[in-house]
């Protein structure tokens, strides 16, 4: 629960994180950013890729959960009705609140859980904070030049992150 900006793993995508990832990790929730992390800003269906890695994941007993910050009224309901995931959204990351929500709803220990997504100064660092495995991914489109903006900003600490994993 310290206050760190350095993601525990990098991936380039959440299909990376397959069952025998988690499962040598002792992961068994998957608590998801939405937005740059499973769709891009501009999407709102889910995928067939997503859906097959969704499947993928149900079948070896991951539980998975979208946490975002989204304040859009219907985008995040209505893609995870269609998904069929539970998500929590306004969980006002990077504060633990709603990551700690989360793992209380599904019924999961931070040694169980990771919080997946594209930003370092909320998604990372509110999985730090709760003590959860923080995993950073690349984010999927930076069509926004604000987004751009962040991403470049937040560069420096993923690099130094990345050497201090290596160590």
């Amino acid at each position: 629960m310290a206050f760190s900006l350095f993601a525990d793993v990098e991936v380039d995508s959440i299909l990376e994180l397959t069952p025998d990832w988690c499962g040598g990790c002792g992961i068994r929730l998957l608590l998801l950013d939405f937005d740059n992390t499973i769709l891009p800003y501009s999407a709102a269906d889910p995928t067939e890729e997503f859906m097959k890695w969704l499947e993928t994941a149900r079948a070896a007993g991951i539980t998975v959960m979208v946490v975002s910050n989204s304040r859009r009224s219907r985008r995040v309901p209505d893609f995870c009705e269609k998904a069929g995931l539970p998500y929590i959204k306004r969980a006002g990351k990077p504060f633990p609140k709603g990551i700690r929500r989360a793992m209380a709803q599904q019924g999961f220990s931070p040694r169980e859980t990771a919080m997946v997504g594209d930003q370092t100064f909320t998604d990372v660092l509110g999985g730090n904070l709760s003590g959860v495995t923080s995993v950073l991914v690349r984010p999927i489109h930076l069509s926004d030049p604000f987004l751009t903006v962040r991403y470049w900003i937040e560069l420096p600490v993923i690099h130094f992150g990345r050497k201090r994993r290596k160590r």
